[in-house]
């Protein structure tokens, strides 16, 4: 019998009360993809989910686990998942599957079957097509997926037109174990990425945009953006960038990781080179936060080509404040812009700059990133004696750039100001 390493061990003897409970009942419950590969690797990470797979049938699971589970949640059913907490861990516990796709579907079709080998045969890459049996604590490899960890290859269990075809995003996917774990595609697999481009408009946009994000997410997206470019797939998910050769994508794929690992960060490194349009975001289906996000950080590109184009004067540093989406903080995008600059080798003098007086500024007005009205809207309407309506926005917005201009006022003055100002304010400025 294989030996596993320790820390599946101690995953198998925590499982002990679910494994327990499943052989009772005259089923097996395996341990599957990669928690077993990670382990394999010694790359587990701490606190993940558990992906399980058993003969028993979701109906049948439900009622396995239900008085040894803290919680059951049951929205995968459908897909023959049911998921689970038992004692604080953890589990996605999925029927045994044998499934394919039609070929104008996005969506498998899912039959369940009774043989883990069946299973392991459906997967994506035979180091994904692993399990252990938790109550013999065996390992099951019927693809040698093992040897191929160690060998750092990357082959499919099935012929690769056959797998890619049945789910087309795997191709997507094969870069990204390509550049997350050095794994080395096969000849044949590279020539069957290229063969089913066209099977590629069958995957939703929202798995693509997933799957692009988990590999620009990765410690160096590099080797996996080369590949898209060489295989041809890079036009088909990032239609932008289609343009680009292997070395330039790679070379994307470099700026890209010099970042922070902040999926809008990232994002933005990735495309803002060839400029980002809102519409191409919602196309992509980004969220309305990360459409706001990528668009905040690409904002700062001109910058990072152009040292000392954003001088740190104190009412830039107000207005770029304020623009700041809620979640974030202006240092964000200095990293951002200084880490792009420092990989070409490029100055940050100026960053460094902007930096201190943005630290300075902050210490001398607390409010910095959400200024405070200097009159409120009722005493713009005392003040100048009109009712509330258009013309108060006016004199508010006047009020705003004044304060962004200069810094906190004091309301006196800027009562004064106001009524200087209002007579002759420009045309079209307010109803008057």
């Amino acid at each position: 019998m294989t030996e596993l390493p320790a820390g599946l061990d101690a995953l198998i003897e925590r499982a002990r009360s679910l494994t327990d409970r499943f052989a009772a009942e005259g089923h097996r419950l395996y341990f599957v993809g990669g928690v077993v590969r990670d382990h394999l690797l010694a790359r587990a990470r701490s606190e993940q989910d558990l992906d399980c797979t058993t003969d028993a049938r979701p109906p049948q699971i439900k009622v396995l686990v239900a008085d040894i589970a803290e919680a059951v949640w049951t929205q995968g059913e459908r897909f023959g998942t049911i998921g689970c907490t038992v004692d604080g861990q953890i589990y996605e516990i999925t029927t045994h599957r044998a499934e394919s796709y039609d070929e104008a579907s996005r969506k498998p079709t899912v039959s369940f079957g009774d043989d883990i080998a069946d299973d392991l045969a459906r997967r994506d890459f035979t180091v994904n097509a692993m399990a252990v049996d938790l109550l013999d604590r065996r390992l099951v490899d019927p693809f040698g997926g093992r040897d191929d960890l160690e060998a750092g290859v990357m082959r499919t269990p099935l012929d690769p037109e056959v797998s890619f075809s049945e789910d087309p995003l795997r191709m997507l996917r094969a870069a990204r174990f390509h550049a997350g774990y050095g794994l080395e595609p096969r000849p044949e697999l590279r020539a069957a990425i290229t063969a089913l481009l066209d099977r590629m408009a069958i995957v939703s946009v929202e798995r693509v945009r997933d799957e692009l994000q988990k590999l620009l997410l990765l410690d160096d997206p590099a080797p996996g953006l080369r590949m898209l470019a060489e295989t041809g797939l890079l036009p088909r998910v990032v239609p932008s960038l289609g343009y680009l050769s292997p070395a330039e994508a790679e070379a994307r794929g470099v700026e890209t990781a010099s970042v922070a690992r902040d999926a809008a960060a990232r994002w933005a490194a990735l495309l803002a080179p060839d400029g980002i349009e809102v519409a191409d975001l919602v196309a992509r289906r980004f969220s309305g936060a990360l459409t706001r996000d990528v668009i905040w950080f690409s904002s700062a590109r001109n910058w990072v080509d152009e040292p000392g184009s954003r001088p740190a004067a104190p009412g830039r540093i107000r207005r770029d404040a304020a623009l700041v989406p809620s979640d974030r903080d202006l240092p964000e995008l200095l990293d951002w812009v200084e880490a792009l600059r420092r990989l070409h080798g490029g100055d940050t003098d100026d960053v460094e700059a902007y930096r201190r007086g943005h630290a300075a500024l902050l210490a001398a007005e607390p409010d910095l990133a959400d200024p405070a009205p200097v009159l409120s809207g009722e005493e713009v309407c005392a003040v100048l004696g009109i009712a509330p309506g258009p013309d108060v926005g006016v004199a508010m917005k006047w009020l705003r750039e004044m304060r962004l201009d200069e810094g906190p006022i004091d309301p006196a003055v800027a009562v004064e100001r106001l009524l200087a100002w209002w007579p002759d304010r420009p045309t079209g400025a307010g109803s008057g």
